[in-house]
Formats: C-alpha cells, structure tokens, sequence
C-alpha cells in the first residue's frame, strides 16, 4: 500500500491544471457533469435508492445542484468542505448505504491500493455501486476494476462513463 502522508500531500495540493471552479479537476466541474446530474436522479428513484456514500466527494462543488430525495453523505482523503468526512478507501470499509457513488477516485490509486479499495466497497455492504470508468487506463488497473455494469452513462467522447454496478 501507498504512504498515506504522501498521498494526502499530493492530492491537498489538487489539481494542477488550475482551474478556478474547483481544485478537485474537470470530473468536478459544473459543465462536466451536466450528463451525471440527470441521471443520478433517474436511477435512484428506478432503484429506490435511499442512502449514498460519495467515497471522494472533493469539494461538493456540482453535488447541491442534483435534486434528489436521499440521506447524503460525503468522504474524501482531503476533506475541502465542512459537511465532507475525513476517509482513507484503502485502509477502511464504507458504511453500509444503498449505494456508492465513487467518481474520479481508483483511476488515480496505485495498482495494490486499488485492489483493497475494490474489496472495502465490496466488504461495505452497500447493494449499489456507481464507479467512473475510463477504459483507456485499464492496462494500468486490477482487472477486478471492469466489473460488469447494469447500466452505464457514456460521460463523454473520450470513453468515460459511470457505471452502476449491483454489489
């Protein structure tokens, strides 16, 4: 496993590309998450979704515009907002909700560290997992990161898409 200090330091830092909006990067911004903001909704009243853990939340920053009726709650490595939990994926098991909502956060772990946020989520009991997937960076990846999905979202051009993946 990744040193948990190192980590930390790199992503308080955040993103380097610089964006005003917010320090979490592009799968944070308003205009990038336009297509997500639409069907979160959709698929939480299909599934009757009631509770969500969003394991790297960042800053909030799109989350308050989505018009959903669920117990919310937000965890990040490097927490940027009040409402938002301190929360290590690789050293520690979600609590058990609905669903996760895991956007933008194994593509950046390494290889090990991704193997054991893959088995916390699995171990948290949840029966719903939504999961960015960008299948340029599989190569890079565990193949236990291709789950099946039940449905997807295609994000963009680039391949990007969110998954939902029944636990």
């Amino acid at each position: 496993m990744s040193d948990i200090v190192t980590t930390k330091k790199k992503f308080k830092k955040g993103w380097t590309g610089g964006l005003p909006e917010t320090p979490c990067g592009f799968g944070s911004k308003m205009s990038s998450t336009k297509r997500q903001r639409e069907w979160l909704p959709a698929m939480v009243a299909k599934y009757n979704i009631r509770s969500i853990a969003d394991i790297g939340a960042g800053d909030l920053n799109w989350v308050p515009s989505i018009d959903w009726d669920v117990e919310y709650s937000a965890y990040d490595l490097v927490p940027r907002s009040p409402e938002v939990v301190e929360f290590d994926l690789v050293r520690e098991v979600p609590p058990k909700v609905d669903a996760i909502l895991c956007l933008w956060v194994l593509n950046h772990m390494p290889y090990d560290d991704c193997l054991a946020a893959l088995e916390n989520l699995r171990a948290s009991g949840a029966k719903y997992l939504f999961m960015t997937d960008r299948p340029k960076w599989h190569h890079e990846q565990p193949p236990q990161i291709k789950m099946q999905a039940h449905e997807a979202i295609l994000l963009n051009d680039k391949g990007d898409k969110i998954k939902f993946i029944k636990l």
